[in-house]
């Protein structure tokens, strides 16, 4: 690790589902389903908070979320 790797805060985490969940949007998944898809994306990216360093956030989540959607 390079120094920079940090574990996210609060406010980081809050903001993170926030945008998850208007990402989630485009898949026109309701209830569960996109509780599920949501939480699993903040998993993945939150087990890895180095990739906000490496790509920038927005990116980040959508390439994310859209893996877990299609299953990869």
């Amino acid at each position: 690790m390079d120094g920079r790797s940090r574990d996210l805060s609060e406010n980081d985490m809050r903001v993170l589902r926030t945008l998850l969940g208007r990402y989630a949007a485009r898949y026109h998944l309701t209830g569960p389903e996109k509780d599920d898809l949501i939480e699993r994306t903040f998993r993945a990216l939150a087990s890895n908070p180095d990739i906000f360093f490496e790509i920038p956030v927005e990116k980040a989540a959508a390439e994310t979320m859209h893996r877990i959607y299609i299953g990869d």
